[in-house]
């Protein structure tokens, strides 16, 4: 049910089409809430039916044709009450560290670029979070400065914005704690490696062999 509220959520700043909504599941709010592209429309047509947004054809250019999504009083007390109540957790599912519980009857090479890929992922999660941060507080992101200009009081204006940088400062914080994290793991398995003469080992594998 939270992909219904997300896309309430983000039609409550303003309209906008299945294609603009899905390019923004692709950027900031990915980060929060991930969907398929084959769930939103469906998600947009099931919304609609219950009231909750209303939608209408729009003309691109000169025969261009695409659906604008709007939400309805209904929709945003439906959101505002949703964002009121506690937040709620689901059940860990972590494939990452049940591979690594699991991985110990594997080769060491293996486990290591377990540690490498973990790394690499979340280094590149911290420069995309970074960005669209950098660019939230440069007052260059449309949608959510229109946010702002319409939010009713000084009060709401200003929790627009703090709001958002506690969100993805939690998040750049999450993504530096797993990269120390893997960086830790590795600076381990390097000194498990020469412990037990592993590095050699695997040093060997790589020579060429040698020809009589």
């Amino acid at each position: 049910m939270s992909l219904n509220y997300a896309i309430l959520g983000w039609l409550s700043t303003g309209p906008g089409s299945g294609y603009d909504l899905v390019r923004q599941m692709d950027l900031g709010l990915s980060w929060f809430w991930g969907a398929a592209h084959s769930q939103i429309y469906p998600r947009l047509k099931e919304l609609e039916t219950k009231g909750l947004i209303t939608s209408e054809a729009v003309t691109v250019g000169s025969k261009l044709e695409k659906r604008v999504y709007s939400i309805t009083d209904e929709g945003r007390s439906a959101v505002r009450q949703w964002a009121s109540e506690p937040p709620t957790y689901p059940p860990n599912r972590d494939s990452e560290r049940l591979k690594l519980i699991f991985g110990d009857h594997n080769d060491v090479k293996d486990i290591r670029r377990h540690f490498e890929t973990h790394l690499a992922h979340f280094e590149a999660r911290r420069k995309n979070i970074q960005d669209f941060v950098d660019v939230m507080r440069s007052r260059q992101h449309p949608r959510i400065e229109q946010r702002i200009a319409d939010a009713p009081t000084e009060v709401q204006k200003e929790l627009v914005l703090a709001l958002r940088e506690m969100a993805y400062g939690g998040d750049l914080q999450r993504a530096e704690s797993e990269i120390a994290w893997a960086v830790n793991c590795l600076t381990w398995l390097d000194e498990f490696e020469r412990q037990h003469g592993l590095t050699e080992a695997r040093s060997s594998e790589r020579r060429p062999a040698t020809t009589t």
